[in-house]
């Protein structure tokens, strides 16, 4: 069959978009027959919409170029592709490598002193404090019919979601884009508080208690005291941990893999290959490769001509089971993963590679070499 590809952008979105979700239906529709339930969750027709006309996203097709099938004009599969989400919300892979005692024990070797160590840690969970207010007061002017009360949201999404509250809400996506909107205007005045922020940003009071000893004894230095008259002062900081508590993150196996060099991997330097389709009936081996080659090409490009970037990430969110999936990962030598919950009760093999400026001409020419295919016009 031959075919060309092309990128959905507000011009064309009205030709194409009702073939791309009819696409998802038949796809979905088709592993659930072959008893692949839970491996792809349709992405809808606002989302689409809303990818194809966003400078984060890339919305690659494969139209039919082939009359004699009766398939012409037709989509036969399509990518999406993603850059530059927000940190920490749902499409924010990066999260999952910054998170554990070793990466703490990282982050902490950073520091000359235990004492400068400890100043960071406090000062940050005070700016999280107040990022959460920031975000908490713009959600509830959004959504006035909770009365001023964020614990009634969340209360609303976990008795809708049958007493379950996973990472796509509605409440934790805006909270993590709020908070990080707020983190960002303020790295302006304070310049690396961002970094900063995302190194601390799992750690709880708890956790933060600990690192004083602060378990049942009394605050012996002025950053201990301080610490503790943020934990009385702040009313937010309850509200916080519940919601944080609800949905928590679990990385269900240890890696096999040096997870260090991921530590720096962060939405603006990585490139998610976020979902990738092809047409049941007319299906062939590397069509979804060649969107995919067509899509990261286009981003790793972008990325590259700013010659401050010095590397990108590859990554991707796939079912453990889904084999043809784990083949176009492993393709693109995405082939280090975690394996964690990414939303409640539904488990997901998370897959990365790295990605040196030096290399990614050559790493991308072998790429489009192997997907060489005189069906590609």
């Amino acid at each position: 069959m031959k075919f060309e590809i092309i990128e959905l952008t507000k011009d064309n979105l009205e030709i194409y978009i009702d073939q791309v979700v009819a696409l998802e239906e038949k796809v979905l529709a088709s592993m659930e027959k072959r008893g692949q339930i839970g491996q792809l969750f349709i992405t809808g027709k606002e989302d689409i919409s809303e990818y194809a006309c966003s400078d984060n996203n890339t919305v690659l097709v494969a139209i039919s170029k082939d009359e004699e099938a009766g398939t012409n004009g037709n989509v036969i599969a399509a990518t999406y592709i993603t850059k530059g989400q927000k940190n920490f919300t749902y499409n924010d892979i990066t999260k999952y490598f910054k998170y554990g005692d070793e990466y703490n024990q990282y982050v902490k070797n950073k520091y000359k002193t235990e004492a400068e160590y400890r100043k960071d840690l406090i000062s940050i969970y005070q700016k999280k404090l107040e990022a959460f207010k920031y975000a908490k007061e713009k959600i509830l002017a959004e959504y006035p019919k909770y009365e001023g009360n964020i614990i009634k949201f969340l209360n609303h999404e976990i008795d809708e979601e049958n007493n379950h509250f996973h990472e796509k809400s509605i409440l934790r996506e805006n909270i993590n884009e709020y908070m990080s909107e707020y983190i960002q205007e303020q790295d302006k005045k304070y310049p690396g508080l961002e970094e900063r922020y995302e190194m601390f940003y799992w750690m709880t009071s708890k956790e933060i208690a600990k690192e004083f000893k602060r378990e049942g004894v009394e605050p012996q230095d002025a950053d201990a005291r301080l610490f503790e008259q943020i934990l009385q002062n702040e009313r937010e900081e309850a509200e916080y941990s519940q919601i944080i508590q609800k949905g928590p993150l679990v990385i269900h196996e240890k890696p096999q893999f040096d997870i260090e060099k991921y530590y720096v991997a962060r939405p603006a330097n990585t490139i998610e290959l976020d979902t990738y389709i092809t047409d049941p009936q007319t299906r062939q081996e590397g069509l979804a490769r060649m969107l995919c080659v067509e899509g990261i090409k286009k981003r790793m490009e972008e990325h590259f001509n700013n010659e401050k970037n010095q590397e990108i990430f590859l990554c991707s969110t796939l079912h453990r089971n889904n084999l043809s999936s784990k083949y176009v990962s492993e393709f693109f030598g995405l082939t280090d993963s975690l394996y964690v919950k990414r939303r409640d009760g539904r488990n997901r093999e998370v897959h990365i590679c790295k990605i040196d400026r030096k290399d990614y001409k050559r790493i991308f020419r072998a790429y489009s070499k192997e997907n060489e295919s005189s069906l590609w016009i």
